[in-house]
């Protein structure tokens, strides 16, 4: 009942779903017809194509309505995308929304409705599950980031201290967090939503999570271990732990913060070890300098049984090979269904 008057409320605050589109032309249909599905009742669709080579700009140019802008630019990245969303829009709330993710129906208006019961508060986290081709095959697992934070302090401690993160799409914010937070840092390539948020929620009073508001995060066929990244991706996920650092100290300086960043480096040594070791000593030393971290290497069951024999540097040069040459379950899963 409650969502038929939402519906039909002249007054209902405006939603601008931001989504830069870069070579999407595969995805990008299926992504605009689960916004345009939504039944939150006032949006506008904002899709930046940032300088495609397929035919990406003329699938979002169908799409295009009085709700539904359609900007083009040259090629400058993700992050210069979503700013120039941001600048167009005229939503007091905002959802970004990569071109290949998806929102459930009710997304949205779960998440106002839960911003609604509690004045004052303006940003939601929601339910979001990883998939391949299809929805329904998603995979959802909660973490400890699935509830409300009084103290948004709290929500990045847990996130660095665990190892987990909340996808673009899980978040409604409202523009004035954005706009006192700052725009995307074009300078970034990797981890760029993580190093945004942070500085989003670090201006919130609150967070609420939406159990009821779901969105879908498209996973590839490869994931993080299967290749070896580059030199320009490698130093752009240092600057973010240093962001973080920044950011977080300057706002709360405590042992357990302190923790928490030196947690981030940590993890950056296992990811990219044993290639670009200059990036690594430089985040050794950080560590060191914060105090020392508690962050444990990532491992499946089976490498975690092999760090207890050879230790977690040879593991990670096993887990490498193993995913650099497709050899792990979840690829060839993703690689069946092609």
């Amino acid at each position: 009942m409650q969502r038929e008057i939402l519906r039909e409320e002249p007054a209902a605050a405006k939603v601008s779903v931001l989504i830069p589109a870069y070579n999407a032309a595969a995805y990008l249909e299926q992504t605009l017809d689960s916004v345009l599905a939504q039944t939150w009742p006032n949006l506008e669709v904002i899709i930046v194509d940032d300088g495609s080579k397929d035919d990406t700009l003329a699938k979002a140019r169908r799409y295009a309505s009085p709700t539904v802008q359609v900007i083009a630019q040259p090629n400058a990245g993700a992050s210069a995308a979503r700013n120039r969303a941001f600048a167009a829009a005229t939503g007091e709330y905002i959802q970004y929304l990569d071109a290949d993710d998806l929102l459930h129906p009710n997304k949205i208006w779960a998440q106002m409705e839960c911003l609604r019961q509690k004045p004052g508060v303006k940003i939601s986290s929601s339910a979001w599950a990883m998939f391949y081709d299809e929805p329904h095959e998603q995979d959802l697992r909660p973490t400890v980031l699935w509830r409300d934070y009084p103290d948004p302090v709290e929500w990045l401690l847990d996130a660095w201290e665990n190892g987990v993160w909340m996808q673009p799409s899980a978040w409604l914010t409202h523009r004035t967090l954005i706009a006192a937070a700052g725009p995307w840092d074009e300078r970034i390539s990797l981890h760029d939503d993580g190093e945004f948020f942070s500085r989003v929620l670090l201006q919130a009073s609150e967070i609420i999570f939406c159990r009821e508001a779901k969105s879908f995060y498209r996973k590839g066929i490869s994931d993080s271990l299967s290749s070896i990244r580059s030199e320009k991706a490698t130093l752009s996920h240092l600057a973010v732990c240093q962001a973080y650092e920044t950011t977080l100290l300057a706002h709360q300086n405590t042992p357990r913060t302190r923790r928490a960043c030196a947690n981030n480096y940590q993890r950056f040594i296992y990811e990219y070890y044993p290639h670009y070791p200059e990036a690594r000593q430089l985040a050794a030393a950080r560590v060191r300098a914060l105090g020392g971290g508690t962050a444990l290497p990532p491992s499946t069951p089976l490498f975690h049984l092999l760090d207890k024999v050879v230790g977690w540097q040879m593991s990670k040069r096993l887990q490498n090979f193993v995913y650099h040459y497709r050899l792990n379950p979840a690829s060839w899963m993703a690689h069946k269904s092609k």
